[in-house]
C-alpha cells in the first residue's frame, strides 16, 4: 500500500509501460495519457486504454521511434503483445519513491490517428474468453473443482487458489460447454469463491467476501485526505433479495435433489418489506449437497445486496487501492453539511496513467 503522506503531499505520478511479445521484450512505450479499470462485476477484470505519441520516445536519452504498429512484431500490435503497467510515485518533499503495478494488458485494437496512437487492451483472462472448448468436455476421472479449474485454464496465466478453500470432487457426470471462462466462474459460484485477476497477470481463487473484515485503509475529504468528491447511487437492476441455489441432479419427483433458497430477511430489502421479492436462480451440477447449495445461495444474496447503495469516490491517484477491499469512508456530500461514516468493499477502480487524471473506485455500502 502506498504511504497516506507520499498521496497527500506533493509527488511526482507516471506510468511505465512495458511491451512484451512471449518472453521477449519488446521495450517501453511512451505515454501521453490513458487509464487501467478493474471491474469486480466482469469476467475479463480489467480494462486499459492507452494513447502514446505516434513519434516519440520514453526519455531525452533515447532516440525517438515510430510506434505505429506496422509489422506483427511492432510493440503495440494485436499479435499477442501483452502491456505491462507499473505507476511510479515519487514524493517532492521526501524524495520517497513507489512503484506499483496497475496490470498486464493483451493488446486488443490500436487506432492511429494524426500524431498518436490510441491502444485499448483486456487483462489476461481474454485468452481463457478467446480460447474455446472445440467440442464439449467432461471432467477427468478423480477431478476436483481445484484441478478441473486448473485444466480449464489451459495454461494462459499462472493460478492461485487460496488454502482456506475446501476442495470437492468434480462430478463426472457433468459436461463443460464451450466457454471455458464460463465453466470457471461457474466452478467459483458453486464452490463458493472469489475469482480475481492480480495486477501481476496471475488467476487468484480466494473465499467470499468476509464483510466483518477491518477496513484496510479510510478514504475522506478532510484534513490531509484524498478524496475529491463522492456522490451516491442506488439501482434495483440485477439486486436480488431472494436467491435459489440448486444442483441438476432430478429425484423421482422431478425435482432437484439438493436446492438452497435464502432470503435478505431485515432492513429496506427484507423479502417481507415494500421492496418486494427479485430472485435469482443458480443451477449447476456442481452443486452436489444441501451443504453446497446452501453456501453458494448466502455467498450470492450477500453479494447482490450490497449492489443495492455504491458511492462512486473521485480521489488523488492511489494506485494500491485493489478489488474486495474493505474501505471506511468518511465524507461530506455537500459543502457545510455533516461529514458521512459508512464502509464498504470495493467494487471497481479506475486509475489514471498520468498526473492529469482523477482516480474513481466505486465503493458498495455494507454499513453505515
Amino acid at each position: 500500500m502506498i504511504p497516506a503522506n507520499l498521496l497527500s503531499d506533493s509527488f511526482v505520478y507516471g506510468a511505465r509501460v512495458d511491451s512484451w511479445l512471449g518472453s521477449r521484450w519488446l521495450g517501453r512505450v511512451p505515454v501521453v495519457s490513458g487509464s487501467v479499470s478493474w471491474s469486480a462485476s466482469q469476467q475479463v477484470q480489467g480494462t486499459l486504454s492507452l494513447t502514446v505519441p505516434r513519434l516519440g520516445s520514453v526519455s531525452e536519452d533515447e532516440p525517438a521511434r515510430d510506434f505505429t504498429p506496422t509489422t506483427p512484431e511492432s510493440p503495440l500490435a494485436c499479435f499477442g503483445q501483452v502491456l505491462r503497467v507499473t505507476i511510479e510515485v515519487e514524493s517532492l518533499v521526501t524524495g520517497l519513491q513507489h512503484t506499483e503495478p496497475a496490470g498486464a494488458f493483451l493488446v486488443t485494437g490500436s487506432d492511429v490517428s494524426r500524431g498518436t496512437v490510441t491502444v485499448s487492451g483486456k487483462s489476461l483472462l481474454q485468452r481463457v474468453e478467446e480460447d474455446r472448448l472445440t467440442s464439449p468436455t467432461v471432467p477427468r476421472a478423480g477431478g476436483t473443482l481445484a484441478s478441473e479449474m486448473r485444466r480449464l485454464l489451459g495454461g494462459h496465466m499462472g493460478l492461485v487458489i487460496d488454502p482456506r478453500l475446501t476442495d470437492r470432487a468434480c462430478p463426472t457426470s457433468m459436461t463443460w460447454g464451450e466457454s471455458r471462462i464460463d465453466a470457471l466462474f461457474e466452478i467459483a459460484d458453486a464452490w463458493p469463491a472469489r475469482l480475481r485477476e492480480g495486477r501481476d497477470g496471475v488467476l487468484y481463487v480466494f473465499p467470499p467476501v468476509d464483510e466483518g473484515t477491518a477496513p484496510s485503509r479510510t478514504m475522506t475529504d478532510g484534513e490531509g485526505g484524498t478524496v475529491i468528491a463522492a456522490k451516491r447511487t442506488e439501482s434495483r437492476e440485477k439486486v436480488y433479495n431472494r436467491v435459489v441455489a440448486r444442483g441438476q441432479q432430478q429425484g423421482d419427483s422431478g425435482q432437484p435433489t439438493f436446492q438452497a433458497v435464502v432470503d435478505q430477511r431485515t432492513g429496506p430489502m427484507a423479502t417481507s418489506g415494500p421492496y418486494g421479492v427479485v430472485t435469482r436462480f443458480f443451477s449447476s451440477p456442481l452443486i452436489t449437497s444441501p451443504r453446497s447449495a446452501m453456501s453458494a445461495a448466502v455467498t450470492m444474496l450477500e453479494t447482490s445486496v450490497r449492489r443495492s447503495w455504491t458511492i462512486p469516490v473521485e480521489h488523488t491517484p492511489d494506485p494500491s487501492i485493489t478489488l474486495d477491499e474493505v474501505v471506511d469512508l468518511r465524507v461530506s456530500p455537500d459543502a457545510g453539511t455533516a461529514p458521512l461514516r459508512m464502509r464498504g468493499v470495493v467494487a471497481s477502480v479506475d486509475i489514471p496513467l498520468t498526473h492529469e487524471g482523477t482516480a474513481r473506485t466505486d465503493v458498495e455500502v455494507t454499513s453505515r
